[in-house]
């Protein structure tokens, strides 16, 4: 039998908005847009946005959250924690980081002695 903690706080999936939906709202509100605005200029549907809000499906994929960076144009601090929330979410590494390590940019990692070491030191660890 499954004990329930009552001090906890469960979320209203129908009324209550995700952590990344709270913050998509502000990141609107200081754009000065209303949320149909938003939706209609990103190109989604009415449903699938709220259903994000709601935290009804995961964040949107990468290719969408740029194009809602490029709407929005939000400071540094919230773009940043809007591509940690959305990772988080979907499981994966922010868009914005995964953007940055192109195959150049880890090509030019593996130059670098630093890099080298530190990856030599952790296979060296590595129990088999």
């Amino acid at each position: 039998m499954y004990q329930i903690n009552s001090s906890r706080k469960r979320r209203n999936s129908k009324t209550e908005k995700s952590a990344f939906g709270e913050l998509l709202t502000e990141m609107i509100e200081d754009a000065k847009l209303t949320q149909s605005e938003f939706y209609l200029k990103l190109g989604i549907s009415r449903a699938y946005f709220y259903d994000i809000l709601l935290g009804k499906i995961k964040p949107p994929p990468a290719e969408t959250q740029f194009k809602i960076i490029k709407v929005l144009k939000p400071i540094e601090e919230k773009r940043k924690k809007f591509f940690d929330l959305a990772a988080d979410s979907r499981g994966e590494i922010p868009a914005d980081i995964k953007q940055y390590l192109t195959i150049e940019k880890l090509k030019e990692m593996r130059l670098n002695k630093d890099f080298n070491k530190v990856i030599g030191t952790y296979v060296n660890e590595i129990d088999i």
